[in-house]
């Protein structure tokens, strides 16, 4: 999927010429994927304001791209426990590091890495087993912010999946959109200086959106 169009598409919407420049924090090397008959948009979201945006965001191109061409698209939304603050940390990212799991990263397990896929709310939620050292409430907690993300999901009519993981954040993002053959993924960011982001471009051969600058909260 070309994502020059859907970024025309939105600054057409919003009335903005720059607005692609200040969203694309890295261009991808799948120029050249071979077209599927479904989309799919993989956003990482934590309930954060920044995050709120990037979701609306998400949400309008996805309802745009199926206005303009017909193509059905599946916004994935993940939630990522950081077990490893992995954030905070100095890491430096290579290519040998996408080929390494969290754990062989930080020196210790975040989860069991059981994969449970049970219905909530009628969207399938991927979560693995919830680490031992986590409360149950901060479970209670992340599934009302998906719920959340997926009420907003219904306003646009769209297909949303949502994804409930544990471990490193841009690992976990990776393998998402890996799995999900992702078209883009969206963060809560706006720097491509940003460790997220810096973390994510050795591995990743989708395009990463970010937020406009001047709508990142303080």
């Amino acid at each position: 999927m070309n994502i020059k169009p859907m970024l025309l598409r939105l600054q057409g919407a919003l009335g903005q010429d720059n607005l692609g420049e200040q969203m694309l924090l890295y261009p991808g090397v799948n120029a050249h994927k071979t077209p599927e008959a479904t989309g799919n948009f993989v956003i990482g979201y934590n309930g954060s304001p920044n995050s709120q945006t990037a979701l609306d965001f998400v949400l309008w191109m996805a309802h745009q791209t199926r206005q303009a061409t017909g193509k059905q698209v599946l916004v994935h939304v993940v939630y990522v426990m950081d077990c490893y603050n992995s954030l905070d940390l100095a890491v430096q990212p290579d290519a040998a590091t996408c080929l390494r799991s969290a754990s062989e990263q930080f020196g210790f397990r975040c989860d069991s890495d059981a994969l449970l896929q049970p219905q909530r709310g009628g969207t399938q939620v991927a979560e693995r087993q919830l680490p031992m050292h986590l409360q149950p409430n901060m479970l209670d907690q992340v599934d009302r912010i998906l719920w959340q993300a997926r009420c907003l999901s219904g306003e646009w009519r769209g297909a949303v999946e949502a994804h409930l993981r544990f471990g490193a954040v841009a690992t976990e993002l990776l393998q998402v959109a890996q799995a999900q053959a992702a078209d883009l993924l969206f963060v809560g960011c706006s720097d491509v200086n940003h460790a997220l982001v810096q973390q994510l471009r050795p591995c990743l051969t989708c395009p990463i959106l970010g937020i406009p600058t001047e709508l990142e909260a303080d």
